[in-house]
């Protein structure tokens, strides 16, 4: 999980958003409103909904190109549960939230990389269990 997402308000231009994401060298941006994630905008929604439109981007508001209403999950989920959720929901970033508000933000790059190092550890596991030892010199002639 990324910790401290990076956030913007609903009523910020697509333009803010976009220098916001180049600052802060992101794709995307948990979108807050009266202190509550609201939506996520993101690269391609900038291209797609504005760009590509020719809408102009110091007049369009974030909140009108956002995706919302979002999915969120606790702390608590599990990598595995996480991806169920992301792969259900055909989405690709899933803001971690509990009572107190915004924890982080689980990206798929995120658990592409959880997955690798728990199964290269498992792998490792896996590969000591089945290596057969090497038989002492002379003793297979």
């Amino acid at each position: 999980m990324q910790p401290n997402p990076v956030t913007i308000p609903a009523d910020a231009t697509v333009e803010d958003a976009a220098k916001v994401m180049d600052r802060q060298s992101c794709s995307c941006l948990l979108v807050e409103d009266r202190g509550k994630v609201v939506g996520i905008v993101t690269e391609r929604d900038i291209v797609r909904r504005v760009a590509a439109k020719g809408r102009p981007l110091r007049s369009a508001r974030v909140e009108s190109i956002m995706t919302a209403p979002i999915i969120v999950v606790t702390p608590e989920v599990t990598v595995e549960d996480a991806l169920s959720t992301m792969a259900t929901n055909k989405i690709r970033r899933l803001p971690v939230v509990d009572q107190k508000g915004l924890n982080g933000l689980v990206t798929l790059n995120e658990i592409a990389r959880a997955l690798a190092e728990k199964l290269g550890y498992e792998n490792s596991l896996l590969n000591a269990m089945v290596r057969e030892p090497r038989p002492p010199e002379g003793v297979y002639e």
